[in-house]
């Protein structure tokens, strides 16, 4: 249970933490329902900059409001492969994929630190440019 510590630390130190689900599937039909993008964050069990990745995030509060509002955000694990491994491939932890409802990349994937600033920039030229 600690090893997720600073993801609950992410949690509560913004006003509105991010709506982060945990299921990959519903998370899918869930954006594809809202037309929303599917912003999936991959991680790995007991990897600390993981969890740093998700606190950043939580902390500005712009991005929070963006992701909650205008996306459908999900964490999913490595280990539990409940994900279409064979498109979301990486070997860097954490990484941000950012998908429309029908699966089609956005964006390059975000490897590694995800800068909170430059995430909400392409959101909004991406994911949101109606």
């Amino acid at each position: 249970m600690k090893r997720w510590l600073p993801l609950a630390v992410a949690v509560s130190l913004s006003a509105e933490p991010i709506h982060w689900r945990g299921d990959y599937d519903g998370a899918l039909q869930e954006a594809r329902t809202q037309g929303r993008a599917l912003v999936v964050l991959l991680v790995r069990r007991h990897c600390l900059s993981c969890g740093k990745v998700a606190m950043r995030l939580g902390r500005d509060a712009a991005l929070v409001r963006l992701l909650n509002e205008k996306s459908v955000p999900v964490i999913v694990t490595k280990e539990n492969e409940d994900y279409p491994v064979e498109m979301l491939y990486t070997d860097t932890y954490p990484t941000l994929f950012l998908l429309t409802p029908s699966e089609t990349f956005l964006t390059e994937p975000m490897r590694g630190e995800v800068n909170a600033s430059l995430l909400r920039v392409r959101l909004e030229k991406e994911a949101f440019d109606e």
